[in-house]
């Protein structure tokens, strides 16, 4: 990716991106292959995940062609093209690479698809996948992004979250990626409000501290990743956090919290990194916790007005 030009703006957003590269709006439509999540499988799953509370109401049906068109048809008035968002579990690991590929080398061909988005692990991808996908953006001259889950840097929060991989894993396979696929895109996704300890005695989850997560920042930033997305933690219904919640005193961030906390955020984040997410959301009635007064839209333009106040703008503090 090449420096970006603020022109103004606090910070590079993905629909900046896109309009600059493509000339239109374009959105993102979830492709669900249904084999779920492999770590889930092998090692019980993150434990803050339950994949249904991601899972957007337009796909009922397993024909991927099917929810391609139910995609479209549903955001077809906000945009006019379209990335196919390989979103749910691992479509990239071994249990699901084979259909995946296959599905893909399909969709990219639209015409209204301007490339591919994988939800991907670290620890999960092959070497003949990564080629694959690196030959077929050249081929194609379309997008394929590798949506690299990191969430923390701190290892320590890692082990607790049994994300199932640590930090230097995670750093190497980047490092990998860029060095020998250069056709494709990483997104790398952060988590704030993790929890990195349990104090037994005093019930009570420990989160990580501002340092702890403006580290991942900072770590994450000094990678070539291409782009990053941000999230607050959202306690599930379904995940493991669930009895954790009930059992513990589990505190999550409030929002004028994590409003300062992005200001900040952005400000370690290079200039040339495009910021995919601001925050999550959580589908449905899914959500039992942290349950925000202020909508989505209201927390984003309030983190671009905390910026301006405090005079940050997105690298200034990289």
């Amino acid at each position: 990716m090449k420096d970006n030009n603020l022109n103004n703006k606090t910070y590079y957003s993905f629909s900046d991106y896109v309009k600059n590269k493509f000339g239109v709006k374009v959105g993102k439509i979830s492709i669900d292959t249904d084999f779920g999540c492999a770590h889930k499988a092998n090692n019980g799953g993150c434990r803050f995940c339950n994949l249904n509370s991601y899972k957007p109401p337009y796909i009922a049906e397993e024909n991927i062609n099917s929810q391609w068109i139910n995609g479209v048809n549903n955001y077809k008035r906000r945009y006019q093209k379209f990335y196919a968002y390989f979103q749910l579990g691992t479509p990239l690991s071994h249990l699901a690479s084979k259909e995946s590929l296959m599905y893909a080398n399909k969709l990219i061909y639209f015409d209204d698809c301007v490339g591919l988005m994988f939800g991907a692990r670290s620890d999960m991808l092959e070497e003949d996948v990564l080629k694959e996908l690196n030959h077929l953006a050249e081929t194609v001259n379309k997008e394929i992004w590798l949506e690299m889950g990191l969430q923390s840097s701190n290892d320590e929060t890692s082990l607790f979250i049994n994300r199932g991989h640590d930090y230097k894993s995670f750093a190497n396979m980047v490092n990998h990626i860029k060095e020998n696929y250069p056709n494709l895109i990483i997104c790398t996704h952060i988590i704030f409000g993790l929890p990195k300890r349990l104090i037994e005695d005093k019930k009570l989850i420990e989160l990580e501290s501002e340092n702890d997560m403006l580290k991942t920042v900072k770590d994450v930033s000094a990678l070539k990743i291409d782009a990053v997305k941000f999230h607050q933690l959202d306690i599930v219904k379904g995940s493991y956090f669930e009895n954790m919640y009930k059992e513990y005193n589990f505190p999550t961030l409030d929002e004028d919290y994590y409003i300062n906390l992005m200001s900040e955020a952005i400000a370690l984040t290079n200039s040339n990194i495009i910021i995919a997410r601001l925050m999550g959301d959580s589908l449905g009635d899914t959500l039992i916790a942290p349950k925000w007064n202020k909508s989505k839209v209201e927390i984003i333009n309030l983190i671009t007005k905390t910026m301006i106040s405090k005079k940050l703008y997105q690298g200034c503090k990289a």
